[in-house]
């Protein structure tokens, strides 16, 4: 019974929970309804007298529909274009990082090779202290091999010795050169140069090497050591051996190694010996290292020539030369 009367209370609330909820929707529905009767034959709806709830919203209505906005003061820029505007740019100058322009300089490291040196004396080594006879050591490059000239020079410029032999080529070897040399000196010692050079077929002079020696009436032979750099004193980069000049002027590129300080003398010669073109370098003083030079020589040929350019210093102490390079080239105009 106590039971029954439990369900019963829990139905009775439910009920009223809903009505609470149906009920002001209801009323809602209602209102919305009263205030829009229309006409079934579709003419305009018959106007009816507002309630105070919709005259209140109307009143809201009108009053937020005859604001003013107040005007905004900020000034626009004017974007209207009169005439026809001309874009001129303005030329921006090129600059530059003057330390990017420092390039490095090409070192050059001599190697033993048939390019980097013709002649080279072996022994006895500059300055070296010799009695008779003295044993001579000679390499010749390939190319320059052919009618060689042995000669030992006084201070005086007299010839102590002389002698003139033939060498052959050993392609691709250099040819080595042994020879004593006997001679007589007048006193108890004198400075001279031993001196070799090779001639062409036409009796140009195409190569010299030379070393100073003490040469001695008695006592023993003190021979120098030879420098580690077994490569020529001339290190000429361009032109190549054979190369097609043409234009009129032979750009020459190089690093040579000076005996003295005389300058260097650069000579374009025919076959005959007639000089084509020359130039005089004055190097620094002679210290011992490769010295850089560059230059050009202006030459006239009326057809392709056969030429040399040859490149040689002077002794400053012996008269006659102490050093000569050549390198064969043909010319054109």
């Amino acid at each position: 019974m106590k039971a029954n009367s439990v369900v019963f209370r829990k139905k009775i609330h439910k009920l009223i929970r809903r009505i609470a909820f149906v009920f002001p929707v209801l009323v809602i529905l209602f209102l919305i309804g009263c205030t829009r009767t229309q006409n079934i034959s579709g003419s305009m709806p018959e106007a009816s007298p507002f309630t105070s709830t919709q005259s209140s919203i109307i009143n809201i209505i009108q009053t937020y529909s005859t604001i003013t906005p107040e005007p905004d003061t900020t000034k626009l820029p004017d974007l209207s274009v009169t005439g026809t505007q001309t874009i001129t740019l303005s030329p921006v100058p090129l600059t530059f990082d003057p330390t990017y322009l420092i390039f490095d300089t090409e070192t050059p490291t001599p190697t033993l090779d048939p390019d980097l040196f013709l002649l080279r004396i072996v022994s006895p080594g500059p300055m070296s202290k010799v009695i008779s006879p003295v044993e001579l050591v000679l390499h010749i490059a390939p190319e320059y091999t052919g009618i060689t000239r042995i000669e030992l020079i006084g201070e005086d410029g007299a010839v102590i010795y002389a002698k003139v032999l033939r060498t052959y080529s050993n392609l691709g070897y250099y040819t080595r050169l042994t020879q004593k040399i006997d001679y007589e000196i007048r006193g108890a010692a004198e400075i001279a140069r031993l001196q070799i050079s090779t001639f062409d077929s036409n009796g140009g002079l195409q190569a010299l090497s030379s070393v100073r020696l003490l040469l001695q009436d008695v006592g023993e032979n003190q021979f120098s050591q030879m420098s580690e750099v077994i490569s020529d004193r001339l290190l000429l980069r361009f032109p190549v051996d054979g190369d097609l000049v043409t234009g009129g002027v032979l750009s020459v590129q190089g690093e040579f190694q000076p005996m003295n300080n005389l300058p260097l003398v650069l000579e374009l010669t025919d076959s005959d010996g007639s000089v084509l073109g020359s130039r005089l370098i004055q190097l620094s003083a002679s210290d011992g290292t490769y010295q850089r030079f560059i230059t050009d020589i202006p030459y006239q040929v009326q057809k392709k020539t056969q030429a040399r350019l040859v490149i040689h210093q002077s002794d400053d102490r012996i008269e006659g030369l102490s050093y000569l390079f050549s390198r064969k080239l043909l010319l054109a105009p």
